[in-house]
């Protein structure tokens, strides 16, 4: 195994418990790899993490933070198992991150957040699973986002203003590769890419949150996950998604609220596909998923609100292929949105979904979906292509009803 990474700056704070950080990375050559090579193994893991600048923040206390964070040039990240047999579990790890954010607070924290990426720079990340035989129980997972943000509170009132820009090129790659092998149990090749992430979760204590966001992607964004096996698992899954911007909120007993906006320019495209010889009765589900802007918000206990302009002027493709020979059952799906925006709330509770919501895509959307097998059980197709998409729902607690 080898690793190169470059180390991001301190996070720099004043006895007034204010957080002030400001980092700054340009031309950034982050290149992380790690290789892993066995005939045989009861277990293997693999796990490579890059990253141009990183701010971590663990509060008990309330606190105001306030970030900058800044980088081009490039991150990339490489994991790699490759085994005869492996009896257990293979772990196969990458992620790469232009700049990063997490915070975690149990009382008040207001936050003003900049994140970018600048024009030209590029986060790519790729894992890879190679078995001359058999893996029991896999999991290949690859990673990538220009500017990602993430919150975890634990109560008081939390207002969070986020600003990210992305012009980088993102891209994940995920492969399993057994031409002359199986898969055992059960298999899993993941795929995920974001020019703008934000993720905002708020437990325990009623915590509510405030959130004023803008995010304004340039950059190409791929997902590609691919499996080549001479046989199937008996629970084997692609996954592939793929988005511009990104924006996620799950809160409990306290009031949520998003407003702001999203605009992409950037192509998506996300790509699913498996290549399988017999399969028994195995159970084989492939899904790729590409949305220009995506906002959803979860909240159970309490009313919330969902205000965003998205726009969408980037061309979003999701495409997923399957072939197979003997065997179980096939399901396969690909979904593409310019912009998609869903708030839940809770059915069994005195609350209220409020919404203001304007979309407009000016781009192509693209679903497809094939697949072929030579006899079985089942083979499903759904491909779905929606311009734009807003959703409002009451919900069963902890439930998808």
């Amino acid at each position: 195994m080898s690793a190169a990474m470059t180390v991001s700056a301190p996070i720099f704070a004043d006895d007034t418990t204010e957080v002030l950080n400001g980092q700054l990375n340009l031309d950034a050559a982050i290149s992380v790899v790690a290789n892993g090579d066995t005939p045989e193994a009861h277990s293997a893991a693999m796990t490579a993490i890059g990253m141009a600048n990183a701010l971590t923040g663990d509060f008990e206390t309330a606190h105001d933070v306030e970030s900058d964070q800044t980088f081009s040039g490039s991150v990339a990240t490489s994991a790699t198992t490759t085994a005869g047999i492996i009896h257990g579990t293979a772990l196969t790890t990458s992620s790469a991150i232009g700049n990063s954010a997490n915070l975690i607070h149990d009382q008040t924290m207001d936050a003003s957040a900049t994140q970018t990426a600048l024009d030209g720079s590029s986060v790519a990340s790729d894992a890879t699973l190679n078995v001359g035989n058999y893996a029991m129980t896999s999991v290949t997972t690859a990673t990538a986002t220009a500017n990602a943000y993430g919150s975890v509170s634990y109560g008081g009132e939390n207002t969070l203003d986020l600003r990210q820009d992305s012009g980088a090129d993102v891209s994940a790659d995920s492969y399993v590769l057994a031409p002359t092998g199986g898969l055992g149990w059960s298999a899993s090749t993941v795929a995920a890419a974001n020019g703008n992430s934000a993720s905002i979760e708020g437990y325990y204590m009623y915590p509510s949150q405030q959130v004023d966001l803008d995010q304004d992607n340039r950059g190409n964004v791929r997902a590609s996950a691919q499996l080549e096996a001479g046989g199937g698992a008996e629970e084997t899954q692609v996954i592939a998604s793929a988005n511009g911007n990104s924006a996620w909120m799950q809160n409990e007993n306290g009031y949520a609220h998003m407003q702001g906006s999203q605009d992409n320019d950037g192509q998506v495209d996300a790509e699913a596909s498996a290549e399988i010889g017999n399969f028994d009765i195995d159970v084989v589900t492939l899904s790729a998923e590409g949305v220009g802007n995506s906002a959803i918000i979860s909240n159970i206990g309490a009313d919330a609100f969902m205000g965003l302009d998205q726009t969408n002027n980037g061309i979003v493709n999701a495409t997923t292929s399957f072939t197979g020979g003997a065997g179980g059952v096939a399901l396969a799906s690909a979904t593409a949105f310019g912009n998609a925006a869903t708030t839940y709330v809770c059915s069994e509770c005195p609350v209220t979904a409020y919404g203001n919501m304007n979309q407009t895509n000016n781009a192509a959307v693209n679903s497809r979906v094939t697949g072929q097998m030579t006899t079985g059980s089942l083979l499903s197709g759904t491909a779905t292509a929606i311009g734009n998409s807003a959703t409002f729902q009451s919900v069963t607690p902890y439930s998808s009803d």
